[in-house]
């Protein structure tokens, strides 16, 4: 019995991955599909253009939380050598460090700053870096900012920041945001955009009846194009990944989230590639669902306490900022099982209702 089931394991799976292969073979023979996973890499490279021209005219910069209101700050502005950022708290202080597109050294005056100063002769300030921060870079800030600080101060300045790492919050917005949208980017134009395609040309070259009368049932049919759909989001998001190593990290829940988010996006795709005969046809709908997709993502960045109620309720529970939502949560340092578990039950759930609705398509074209 165990060796009877084993084999049908075995036998669909072989139907499967056959099915796949084949449509892998045929994108990569699609000039499109080239041209597509090119302009990703084009885009990835154009959006990291900007944080190294920052890097190479980068003026030295400090984000300072003045806890007592020493004044200080006031003293410091007066040089131009480097660039000053007041926040009205440490939190506020992190948020930035952890959200801009350079390196920047975050620092904390002590209430009794002054005081310090005189009885003690010299002063240790607490230093903080965003954990994406490059630590060559960090040591150089801190070795400028010690020495303008102890011209400043009259005494001299040690800046302990080895052990203040910072870390982001789930709704980070900055650069962070922005990588997060890339990926919900790429991995739905790819999904959406390219597997209707690969249904098409089975109409179009007729081979889909040839699968339909093959021993592949229609769920094998089905998955075996999902995962030559999700190969290829796969692929593109390796290679938003590969320009932003080294903001992640939780690769697992980062990982988790781009092959939910691909099944999603490639389970919308087989969906409008069942549905179309005509490639007009299916272009305007294309564009229309990755439009609706992308514009819901971007949405989210600018919901707030004005909005209605429900829009505010119902936001969050969209596969693509779900999507969103759980690869921020990468970034961070915590967990946050509370939110991820809700965001990808809701982009799985929605995946699987949208693929049973494929298989019923697909059944009903061998009618």
């Amino acid at each position: 019995m165990k060796s009877t089931l084993s084999s049908r394991w075995n036998e669909s799976l072989r139907i499967v991955w056959a099915i796949a292969a084949k449509d892998i073979v045929d994108a990569i023979k699609n000039k499109t599909t080239i041209s597509v996973i090119l302009g990703i890499g084009m885009m990835m490279l154009s959006s990291q253009a900007l944080p190294l021209l920052l890097r190479i005219k980068s003026t030295p910069t400090a984000v300072i939380y003045d806890a007592g209101e020493s004044g200080f700050i006031d003293e410091m502005a007066n040089k131009k050598d480097y660039r000053l950022r007041e926040v009205p708290s440490q939190q506020m202080m992190e948020k930035v460090l952890t959200e801009a597109s350079e390196t920047q050294l975050g620092l904390v005056l002590p209430a009794d700053l002054r005081q310090i100063q005189q009885t003690e002769g010299r002063v240790v300030l607490d230093g903080f870096a965003a954990y994406w921060a490059r630590p060559s870079e960090v040591i150089k800030l801190v070795e400028f900012f010690e020495g303008q600080l102890g011209e400043l101060v009259g005494a001299p300045v040690r800046i302990d920041h080895e052990s203040n790492i910072v870390y982001p919050v789930p709704d980070s917005e900055g650069r962070l945001s922005m990588i997060s949208l890339s990926l919900v980017l790429v991995i739905n134009i790819i999904g959406v955009f390219l597997v209707p395609y690969l249904m098409l040309e089975e109409k179009e070259k007729h081979t889909m009846e040839a699968l339909l009368v093959s021993p592949a049932s229609y769920g094998q049919m089905v998955l075996g194009k999902a995962i030559a759909g999700s190969f290829y989001c796969l692929t593109a998001a390796v290679v938003v990944f590969a320009f932003n190593l080294s903001m992640v990290n939780q690769w697992g829940i980062a990982l988790l989230a781009v092959i939910c988010g691909s099944l999603f996006a490639v389970a919308v795709g087989l969906l409008l590639g069942t549905l179309f005969d005509n490639p007009g046809t299916m272009n305007l709908w294309v564009s229309f669902v990755i439009l609706v997709l992308l514009a819901s993502t971007f949405l989210e960045q600018f919901v707030g306490p004005s909005w209605p109620p429900i829009i505010q309720t119902l936001i969050p529970w969209l596969p693509t900022v779900a999507m969103s939502n759980v690869i921020r949560i990468s970034f961070s340092d915590s967990t946050y099982l509370n939110l991820i578990l809700p965001s990808l039950g809701v982009i799985l759930g929605v995946s699987f209702l949208l693929l049973a609705v494929v298989v019923t398509k697909v059944r009903r074209m061998d009618r």
